[in-house]
């Protein structure tokens, strides 16, 4: 079972977004790009904080967490200017998803 947990918070108007995803319950080659993106952003070796040390004033601050099986956890806080490059299209995605789910 894998299943990734994705929160945003924090900007202008405080919009925050919280989504819960159990890849088995999606379709198929939704999971597989999922994974293909947790895959290419490194997930498991990002460190599990790139927050600024001085936090920016209405920015997105990020936390992803990928529980892959009951063995493999891992979090990763972020935020729109700190985020690894490699991590953002995973971030886009979760947010389009988030946004679908709300609608």
């Amino acid at each position: 079972m894998t299943i990734i947990t994705f929160k945003r918070n924090g900007g202008f108007a405080g919009n925050e977004i919280d989504l819960r995803l159990d890849l088995n319950s999606l379709p198929a080659g939704e999971a597989q790009q999922l994974l293909q993106l947790v895959e290419e952003a490194d997930f498991f070796h990002i460190p599990i904080n790139t927050l600024p040390s001085e936090p920016i004033t209405d920015e997105f601050i990020y936390t992803i967490t990928l529980e892959a099986g009951s063995t493999a956890v891992h979090s990763v806080r972020t935020s729109g200017t700190t985020m690894p490059e490699p991590l953002r299209p995973l971030v886009e995605e979760l947010s389009k998803l988030a946004y679908a789910s709300s609608v």
